[in-house]
């Protein structure tokens, strides 16, 4: 007589059990793949549930009549810049029909009917084509962020399987929201509170558009540190959810003077294209007409420049890591070679085309 399981069993969360390598290691691979797929689902409907939270009360308030951040309208271009840019992070990784590319499109157009229907006359707003160029903006850095990080490793690979799921870990407990929410808010309060001061210095006063500016440039650096800090414990977590180590190059293959120099011409470039984009709207000399939206786009400048740094570290990195996969194909699949791979090796259960990771074909396709 066999007893039934309890009825919240959940068989897709159980096979993520670390001991079961141990208790029988010729059936982990198969395991791997039901305790991936658990994760990935919770992450992403965790991040679907982040969208949704921050695109209801962004799209009142963009649509809030008559609303104004103050700061003569030079902040404005910051706003979208960042407001856009964080839609587009939260769509690409919500991955709509299982896609991010679709959740790019999404908010790339978001971008102009938020912007267009902003012109109904009901609202007391007004349709600006320079708004929407900073939310594309945003939009952009986003996507090509989001793409350097997934180049990091080669397209269907077990690296590649592992690197998503790491993502996931990251992002499918409460806990780790939790902590980036706090994160967030701290280096937001710090980072604002230190521009307010200087602003209090020089100015001696401080205005709306300055705590407006002060709120947005010191979030944007929170959200930065704390996708960072909490992918970076998703690596301690790879071990405890699947038994192992994950697939992944030493570091000292993506470090380094090359890297340094990589990242400096990748920013250079980045500001250099920036700057020519404000240079064909509004030419060397605003007319009198455009000189806000000049303006604002020069405050913005500033936050493009700390989206343009963060780019070039995952650019940089995703270049070099290309490059020691290209020499050595055998490291993206456990193999360790003369560079040093990181992770588990090509002998380990899990390391087969069959049951691993990275012969999961949703893992392999194109996004």
């Amino acid at each position: 007589m066999t007893s039934e399981p309890p009825r919240d069993f959940d068989p897709a969360a159980a096979a993520c059990d670390p001991a079961a390598a141990e208790r029988d290691p010729a059936a982990a691979a198969a395991r791997e793949l039901p305790c991936a797929a658990a994760l990935h689902a919770r992450a992403v409907r965790a991040w679907r549930i982040a969208l949704i939270a921050y695109l209801v009360p962004v799209s009142v308030l963009t649509h809030w009549p008559r609303l104004g951040f103050g700061g003569g309208g030079v902040i404005d271009k910051f706003i979208h810049f960042v407001g856009f840019g964080v839609l587009a992070w939260l769509w690409m990784h919500a991955r709509p029909w299982g896609r991010a590319t679709i959740g790019f499109l999404f908010a790339s157009a978001w971008v102009y009917v938020d912007e267009r229907t902003q012109a109904l006359e009901i609202l007391g707003r007004t349709f600006s084509l320079h708004d929407m160029i900073a939310g594309w903006i945003g939009v952009a850095m986003a996507g090509a962020i989001y793409a350097a990080a997934r180049c990091r490793t080669p397209a269907g690979s077990v690296a590649r399987a592992d690197a998503r799921t790491m993502l996931a870990i990251a992002y499918a407990r409460g806990g780790h929201w939790v902590m980036a929410a706090v994160v967030t808010l701290v280096v937001m309060l710090t980072v604002g509170a230190c521009m307010l001061a200087r602003d209090w210095w020089l100015q001696g006063t401080v205005y709306f558009g300055n705590v407006v500016y002060a709120i947005g440039f010191g979030g944007f650096i929170g959200i930065v540190i704390a996708a960072m800090v909490v992918e970076g414990f998703a690596r301690f977590g790879f071990e405890g959810e699947l038994g192992r180590a994950p697939v992944m190059l030493d570091r000292r293959a993506t470090a380094g003077f090359p890297r340094l120099v990589i990242g400096m011409a990748i920013v250079f470039l980045l500001l250099f294209g920036y700057q020519g984009l404000v240079v064909a709207m509004f030419g060397p000399t605003p007319a009198e007409g455009l000189a806000t939206d000049a303006e604002g786009f020069r405050v913005l400048s500033k936050g493009f420049m700390i989206a343009a740094i963060v780019l070039a570290i995952v650019g940089a990195e995703a270049l070099l890591a290309r490059r020691a996969y290209r020499g050595q194909p055998a490291l993206a699949n456990g193999s360790r070679g003369a560079a040093g791979g990181e992770g588990r090796s090509a002998g380990s259960p899990a390391a087969g085309s069959s049951g691993a990771l990275g012969a999961n074909p949703t893992d392999h396709a194109p996004r």
